[in-house]
């Protein structure tokens, strides 16, 4: 039986009835329902739910999109990620809005059930690990996208992803600029950040000195441990892709992503003061990464990138459920600060955004 939090009707985004797509408010939460829809396919396949029993559809219908491929993975055969497509018959437009994609591939987070938490779990050892861009499901999700690239064109297509599919999302970003020099707008919720959880010291002052002198003894490593021309190509790497911006939404409560706040905003201070040229590679890579790499072993850091839209949900939250979840995002009373950063630019919202001001109640 399916549980309330996989019923549209009881816990999805409903109150979005007309959808404004130049309403960066409208985009997060379908982006969101689209990944819900992933997760609610897969515990419709474990629970053998067919029919009137099906739940998963409504998430993407609703929008007016439509299922054109379930993505599965090799060893367990479970769903982790769907290719959307936008339908003009659905909608009952001849033409689509201005700002709507064409197609969004969404992954989905782990799933806690027997049919697929165990080869969930192997996928999220391997995000500790920065070897996610290894596996066999990381290779399925990223040909979903350069398939549909190469169909539709890299400004038609969305990227979305909540956690572990997050993390997926911004792998597959990563690789089609620098592979291919094209940028895919992303919806990334909940991005796992591997880093000491420094955002959890109250005291300004300690925390940059902190991070300072971790980008100081990284810095010295990267001289000891790599090479000139590794050094040199971790550089252009970085810079090329300053121009991609994903959108990273992130719970200032989730120990799991929050790290990204203290990231951009510690490599901005960096930045303005002029640090970045004495630390050089220093906010780029983890430490274990730079002597694991410098022993031949392949490892990337892929969490790592220069530029975001980064929305931060402010909302008090009662657990863990409530924090890390993909709900959170439409919720139609949300308390989030959006600040986009951009390789030593930093742009502000300009305060705080309110769902409940921008959505249109039904």
């Amino acid at each position: 039986m399916a549980s309330e939090r996989q019923i549209f009707k009881l816990s999805g985004p409903r109150h979005l009835t007309t959808v404004d797509w130049s309403d960066p408010d409208h985009s997060r939460c379908v982006a969101a329902s689209l990944v819900q829809g992933v997760v609610v396919q897969e515990r419709d396949r474990q629970e053998n739910r067919q029919g009137t029993d099906a739940q998963a559809e409504i998430w993407w219908s609703f929008f007016k999109f439509k299922l054109i491929q379930p993505l599965y993975d090799s060893a367990d055969g479970s769903i982790f990620g769907s290719v959307y497509k936008w339908s003009k018959k659905a909608a009952g437009l001849s033409l689509r809005p201005a700002g709507a994609p064409k197609i969004v591939v969404a992954f989905r987070g782990t799933v806690k059930t027997r049919g697929s938490l165990a080869r969930d779990l192997c996928h999220d050892l391997q995000i500790l690990t920065n070897r996610l861009h290894t596996t066999a499901r990381f290779h399925t999700a990223f040909e979903a996208v350069k398939t549909s690239v190469d169909k539709y064109g890299s400004e038609n297509v969305w990227i979305a992803g909540h956690s572990l599919g997050a993390a997926m999302g911004i792998l597959a970003g990563r690789k089609m600029v620098e592979e291919k020099g094209l940028f895919v707008q992303a919806h990334l919720f909940n991005p796992p950040f591997i880093s000491s959880p420094l955002e959890k010291i109250n005291n300004e002052k300690i925390k940059r000195g902190l991070n300072f002198a971790g980008n100081l003894v990284k810095a010295g490593l990267a001289m000891v441990l790599q090479d000139k021309h590794a050094q040199i190509e971790a550089q252009r790497t970085f810079s090329v892709l300053h121009r991609w911006v994903p959108c990273l939404y992130v719970n200032a409560k989730d120990d799991l992503c929050s790290g990204y706040v203290g990231y951009f905003r510690n490599l901005t201070a960096m930045q303005q003061s002029g640090a970045s040229d004495i630390v050089g590679l220093a906010p780029q890579q983890p430490i274990w990464v730079m002597v694991v790499s410098a022993f031949g072993k392949e490892a990337k850091a892929g969490h790592l990138i220069p530029s975001a839209r980064l929305t931060v949900n402010l909302s008090p939250g009662s657990d863990f459920q409530a924090v890390h979840g993909i709900h959170q995002w439409w919720a139609p009373d949300i308390r989030i600060e959006c600040t986009e950063f951009r390789l030593g630019a930093e742009k502000t919202s300009g305060g705080l955004l309110t769902g409940q001001r921008k959505f249109a109640i039904a």
